[in-house]
């Protein structure tokens, strides 16, 4: 690590309010961070950072296990994994003493949820998902980003607003619902890290260097334009290479098809739009460049499993009511 990289992380230590409640696992929290709900197995929290905040350079080491789910795009480099786009289509997941350096990608700056787990909690969950594989106590999570399939992420807006609107809620059906969603997490995400994503030929470093780079600039594109009526010779033009390659090289990086990917962008997009109710169903699907608002409540059916209205009509109520009535997290797919 540079002496950079070091001062950063001592400067951002010394700022870092450790929290230790009632002798349970340890969150670092940050100025920038809200607990909105904790236990001794779980936290629930928010992190909203400016880009002109000294917290955005990055963070770490962390004392527990991290499940993130951006809300906005930022580019994220590990410290022993290659830089990468995370946008809401994607989840990153932090080991115990993983760091990071953070740059931005547009002036929203990071904006974030997270699950905090305890780590014996983790490698209770994953033991279905690491039995046969090399895993050390504290390295749970193989890769540190993988996509989140459409109705992961529904499930987990819907467990962020309910702890957002209501403070009274039961914490055993807490616990619960995210003991079910860091699950299906994980399922989703070795299913990704498992599937055969190299062509029978071996390639060279420089080809995937260059498969990776193509990749994370088709992203970067999509998350500052997602409303806009993209098409795949607009996109090959700016990251330099053909249709056809931009479309293989995509799909076999990200796990999604380049349509694919923009109509997640819009739709996760609409989840908060329709949370913040200033805007009827017809300004949502135009302002997120869908072709009529009877096309914007069709797709979001079919990918989220429930319509615009029926997810307005849910996401005021308690959250034992919307575990029952949610898409089962175990049958997501990417």
């Amino acid at each position: 690590m540079n002496e950079n990289a070091t001062g950063r992380m001592e400067s951002a230590a010394i700022a870092t309010r450790k929290r230790d409640v009632g002798g349970v696992f340890a969150i670092n929290l940050t100025p920038v961070e809200r607990v909105l709900q904790r236990s001794s197995l779980i936290g629930i929290g928010e992190f909203r950072c400016p880009v002109e905040h000294p917290q955005f350079l990055g963070g770490g080491p962390q004392t527990c296990p991290y499940i993130v789910f951006p809300r906005t795009s930022v580019r994220l480099t590990p410290e022993h994994w290659r830089s990468e786009i995370c946008t809401p289509n994607v989840v990153s997941l932090h080991n115990v003493g993983d760091t990071y350096d953070r740059h931005p990608v547009s002036l929203e700056g990071d904006q974030s949820d997270w699950i905090a787990v305890s780590p014996e909690l983790l490698r209770d969950i994953a033991i279905p998902y690491v039995e046969g594989r090399h895993a050390e106590a504290n390295h749970i999570f193989q890769q540190p980003f993988a996509p989140m399939a459409p109705k992961i992420y529904l499930a987990q807006r819907a467990l962020f607003l309910a702890t957002q609107n209501d403070s009274e809620l039961p914490i055993l059906a807490v616990e619960e619902y995210v003991i079910n969603l860091v699950e299906a997490v994980l399922q989703s995400a070795t299913r990704y890290w498992d599937r055969p994503s190299r062509p029978a030929k071996q390639m060279d470093a420089v080809s995937m260097r260059r498969q990776w780079t193509i990749a994370d600039e088709a992203k970067t594109i999509m998350a500052l334009q997602y409303w806009e009526p993209l098409s795949v010779a607009q996109i090959a033009q700016h990251v330099h290479c053909s249709p056809g390659y931009l479309c293989r090289t995509f799909k076999r990086v990200t796990g999604f098809t380049l349509h694919g990917y923009l109509q997640q962008l819009r739709l996760r997009a609409s989840l908060q739009l329709l949370a913040d109710s200033w805007m009827d169903f017809a300004g949502i699907a135009e302002h997120l460049g869908f072709a009529t608002h009877s096309h914007f409540t069709d797709v979001f059916r079919r990918q989220f499993g429930i319509t615009p209205t029926e997810f307005m009509q849910r996401r005021s109520k308690r959250l034992l009511q919307t575990l029952s009535q949610m898409p089962s997290l175990l049958q997501a797919t990417v």
